[in-house]
């Protein structure tokens, strides 16, 4: 579970496919010559969304001109990369592979940590004394937090969206196929489909199978 969010739903699931912009996207030779791409896929007053696919056996260097997160669609895992870092995103399997790249239109002086030890970054959710969810925390300043889920077949997980000092804005990002309630709307997405919502309660219910999502968390000082 997490904080509670108390504000009227608002959403944004604008995907703008067939932008092929690269203004983050700094090609290798070898990426250029087999085609490593990059698609605005949605964008709002909080964040830029691109999606990047690396062709098999390539690599493309990313170089960010702003705080941004990066998002690792086949490996499900995620690292904040600060104004002015570069990072290299190399292929080597024999399929395609996609990776989300958020880009934050803000910035906060706070630095942004991984979770470690001694902090406790793994939050377990119990329905009659069994495990069904457990919530880790990636990374954190206070102001944004990068985080993973993960919801046992048949179980339903509730997350509440609340700051006391403001208001938050989520960006959620399913690593499998993902059924959930935002503040009353029924959405289904599919894996590496983001989806932006002004908070509120998020419900997901894992029928079939396991269910795992990313949420990136933006707090909104009043």
């Amino acid at each position: 579970m997490l904080d509670g969010f108390a504000e009227g739903d608002r959403h944004s699931r604008s995907l703008l496919f067939g932008c092929g912009v690269v203004l983050f996207l700094v090609a290798s030779a070898a990426a250029q010559a087999s085609g490593a791409s990059s698609q605005l896929v949605l964008e709002n007053d909080f964040l830029r969304v691109f999606r990047i696919t690396i062709a098999p056996n390539d690599s493309t260097t990313l170089a960010e001109k702003t705080d941004a997160v990066l998002l690792r669609i086949s490996s499900e895992s995620s690292e904040f990369l600060p104004k002015g870092r570069s990072v290299q995103e190399t292929n080597g399997s024999d399929r395609e592979t996609v990776d989300l790249l958020i880009e934050l239109k803000r910035h906060w002086d706070a630095e942004v940590l991984p979770c470690s030890f001694p902090k406790q970054c793994t939050r377990t959710t119990e329905m009659g004394g069994e495990a069904i969810a457990w919530t880790t925390t990636i990374f954190t300043n206070g102001f944004i937090t990068g985080s993973t889920h993960k919801l046992v077949r048949g179980g339903t997980l509730t997350s509440s969206y609340y700051t006391a000092k403001g208001s938050d804005r989520i960006l959620v990002v399913p690593f499998t196929k993902l059924k959930a309630n935002f503040g009353g709307t029924e959405e289904t997405l599919n894996a590496g489909e983001p989806y932006f919502s002004a908070g509120t309660e998020v419900e997901v219910t894992a029928n079939d199978a396991e269910s795992r999502w990313f949420v990136l968390r933006i707090n909104v000082s009043k």
